[in-house]
């Protein structure tokens, strides 16, 4: 379950390390699934095609090697992006001939205008709910009498009930 999580979101640039999920799924008040992790931000920009739409700020972050980190804050998933970028950089690609002045201008209005910082954290927030969501199905089908009565049958277990043998059956 979780390793299909991490490979889902690696897509966007998340990387998760292999103990950095943590979740909670019993129904009680204070349920919860989050990581810790970073995100490329160029990789998360290219897949969601913010490559096109800010060609400057993505230039940008790629030379920088801008990541985001996710750290887990009382059973959630906060984002913590600084910008590095803005201002770091110099002219590439198309935007190759321009003066640094404007340049940095162009990053920066760019990364303004993207709301990159609010969009991260909406993603965050959306697949941990996703993750919960996925958590708390595997929880009902296990803990299911479904699920019960069939691990009974795998293993071959029985039941005496007063003094007699009973076998379940689905």
């Amino acid at each position: 379950m979780v390793e299909g999580f991490t490979e889902d979101v690696r897509h966007f640039g998340v990387s998760i390390g292999p103990n950095d999920v943590h979740f909670s799924v019993s129904y009680c008040q204070s349920d919860y699934a989050a990581f810790t992790g970073r995100i490329d931000i160029a990789k998360y920009m290219q897949a969601k095609g913010w490559d096109e739409i800010y060609p400057a700020l993505y230039l940008a972050v790629s030379d920088c090697g801008d990541y985001a980190t996710v750290s887990e804050m009382r059973s959630y998933g906060r984002v913590c992006y600084d910008g590095a970028c803005v201002g770091n950089t110099y002219p590439a690609g198309v935007f190759q001939n321009l003066d640094q002045e404007t340049w940095d201008e162009l990053v920066e209005e760019q990364y303004s205008s993207s709301g990159i910082e609010d969009e991260l954290q909406s993603y965050v927030d959306e697949v941990c709910n996703d993750l919960y969501a996925r958590l708390r199905s595997e929880y009902d089908h296990l803990t299911s009498e479904e699920s019960f009565i069939d691990s009974c049958e795998c293993n071959e277990i029985t039941f005496e009930i007063e003094g007699e043998n009973h076998e379940i059956y689905a």
